[in-house]
C-alpha cells in the first residue's frame, strides 16, 4: 500500500514549510495569495503536475495499490479547481482534498484520517499489522515511473519507522517548449523521492506515523536508507520556484543555471523513455543537434594546442540561455584545463564576469575553461545573457599539451529561450 500527498498551490500563510509564506517575501497574506494564484504561476503548475507528474504516477497506479491525495484551497480559482477535478475523474487514484487550515507538516498528517479509512476498508484485525509507505510530492517535481517498484523492496515490517531516500536524480531547466541543460543530480536526503515506512494496525484502525521534520535532518529523527543506484526523481528548475522569490527574475534564472553548471552533464541517450514517459520528448527537444563538423558517422575532430574553432551566433538575440557543448575522449586521463571557450559578448559593460561564471582576460576575452581529469566525458557550458546584452559568436581554443591525443564531437551552439517569471 502506497500513499502520496501533494500540496497543490495551497494557500497556507501560517505555514513554515514554504518560503513563499515567510516574512520578508510578502508583506501581507493578500500579497502572498495574489502571487500564489497568479494565472502565470498556476498555468505552469498545472502543466507540470497534470501533464508531467501525474502520467508517471498513473503508470505506478497500474501496478501498485496506490492513492495520491491532492490538497487544495477553496480559494484556488475555479478554472484550476476544474482542472484538478477533471484529472481526478480521468485518474481515479487522485483524491482531491479541500484544506483551508494551516499545514504544519508534510501534508500526510492532515490527510491521515482518509488514509486510515482507506486502509480499514482493506484489512481487518485478522490480517495483522501491515507495512504502508507514504511520500510527499511537490507540484513541480516528477518521479520515475518505476518509483513504487523500487520502494516495494522496502515496504516490509522490518523497515517500519525508517525513511527511504533515493539520492540520485536528474534535473534540467524549463525552456519555453523543452527541457534544457540536462544534468545528473546527486542529492542525498532530498525532499524529492523521499518516502517513509509506517505500520497500520487494523485492530486499532490506526496508522502510526512519525513526522520527519526537515528532509536534510531526517536521519536525526529516524533511521534512513540511502539508495542512489538509479535516477528516481526529476527536478524541473524554473524562475518561478517558491524558494527563490526574494531575488529578481534574472537573478532567479542565473542562480539556478549556475547551480546546474556544477553538475555532471547528461545526454538524452543516457535517459530511459520508459522511466520518464512524460518528459522524454521535452528532453530530446531540448538537446542541441550535432554540429556540421561532427555529423553522425564522421570522424571526431582532434583538439590540439593550435586548435581555434569559431561559431557565429545571431547578435540580434538579446535574451536567452547560451549553450555550448562537446564530447571528448582520449586514450589517457586529461590533466585539467584542456580548452578555453570564449564568448563574444556585446553590451555587457559593467557586468561582473564572475556573475556569469566567466573571466575577462586580455588573451581570451570573456571566457571559461574546459577542465577534466577523465579520459572521456561531456563539456557543457551555459550562461544567461544579461539584460540588454547579446552575443555574436563562440570560439573554442585548445590549451595545454595532454598525455594523449584528445578528440571531440561538437554540438551546435545556440541561444534558447527559457521560462522566466514576471
Amino acid at each position: 500500500m502506497f500513499y502520496g500527498v501533494t500540496r497543490y498551490s495551497l494557500f497556507s500563510p501560517g505555514s513554515h514549510s514554504w518560503k513563499t509564506s515567510r516574512s520578508g517575501v510578502f508583506k501581507t497574506p493578500d500579497d502572498y495569495m495574489q502571487y500564489l494564484f497568479s494565472e502565470k504561476r498556476l498555468n505552469l503548475r498545472a502543466e507540470m503536475f497534470f501533464n508531467k507528474a501525474v502520467p508517471a504516477l498513473a503508470v505506478m497506479a497500474e501496478n501498485h495499490d496506490y492513492k495520491h491525495f491532492v490538497m487544495y484551497s477553496e480559494l484556488l480559482p475555479k478554472r484550476h479547481q476544474d482542472i484538478l477535478f477533471a484529472a481526478a475523474a480521468k485518474y481515479p487514484f487522485l483524491v482531491p482534498v479541500e484544506w483551508n487550515e494551516v499545514v504544519r507538516g508534510t501534508g500526510i498528517e492532515e490527510v491521515l484520517p482518509l488514509v486510515e479509512e482507506d486502509l480499514a476498508g482493506k484489512f481487518d484485525a485478522a490480517d495483522g499489522v501491515q507495512p504502508v509507505v507514504w511520500f510527499r510530492l511537490d507540484d513541480d517535481d516528477v518521479l520515475a515511473a518505476d518509483y513504487l517498484t523500487h520502494l516495494e523492496n522496502y515496504r516490509t515490517l522490518n523497515h517500519v519507522g525508517m525513511a527511504i531516500s533515493f539520492g540520485l536524480g536528474l534535473t534540467a531547466y524549463k525552456g519555453e517548449h523543452e527541457l534544457v541543460n540536462l544534468r545528473e543530480y546527486y542529492h542525498p536526503k532530498s525532499a524529492q523521492g523521499m518516502a517513509f515506512v509506517s505500520a497500520f494496525d487494523p485492530a486499532q484502525r490506526r496508522l502510526a506515523i512519525i513526522t520527519p521534520g526537515p528532509h536534510h535532518g531526517v536521519d536525526q529523527i529516524m533511521p534512513t536508507i540511502l539508495d542512489s543506484r538509479e535516477h528516481m526523481f526529476f527536478q524541473v528548475r524554473h524562475s518561478d520556484q517558491d524558494s527563490t522569490l526574494n531575488e529578481t527574475p534574472y537573478e532567479r534564472v542565473a542562480a539556478s543555471l549556475a547551480r546546474l553548471d556544477k553538475l555532471p552533464a547528461v545526454q538524452s541517450a543516457d535517459v530511459s523513455a520508459e522511466k520518464w514517459p512524460s518528459l522524454f520528448e521535452d528532453i530530446v527537444r531540448g538537446e542541441p543537434v550535432a554540429h556540421v563538423l561532427s555529423t553522425p558517422g564522421s570522424e571526431p575532430l582532434r583538439l590540439t594546442e593550435e586548435t581555434v574553432l569559431s561559431f557565429p551566433l545571431d547578435s540580434g538575440i538579446e535574451a536567452g540561455l547560451v549553450e555550448f557543448e562537446f564530447e571528448f575522449e582520449s586514450a589517457r586521463r586529461l590533466q585539467g584545463g584542456f580548452a578555453v571557450v570564449s564568448y563574444d559578448l556585446h553590451g555587457a559593460d559593467g557586468v561582473d564576469p564572475e556573475a556569469l561564471g566567466l573571466r575577462n582576460s586580455a588573451t581570451f576575452g570573456w571566457s571559461r575553461q574546459a577542465w577534466s581529469k577523465s579520459s572521456q566525458g561531456v563539456v557543457r557550458q551555459s550562461l544567461l545573457l544579461p539584460d540588454g546584452a547579446s552575443i555574436s559568436g563562440i570560439t573554442l581554443r585548445g590549451k595545454n599539451r595532454q598525455p594523449a591525443d584528445v578528440f571531440i564531437r561538437l554540438r551546435q551552439p545556440r541561444v534558447v529561450a527559457v521560462h522566466a517569471a514576471d
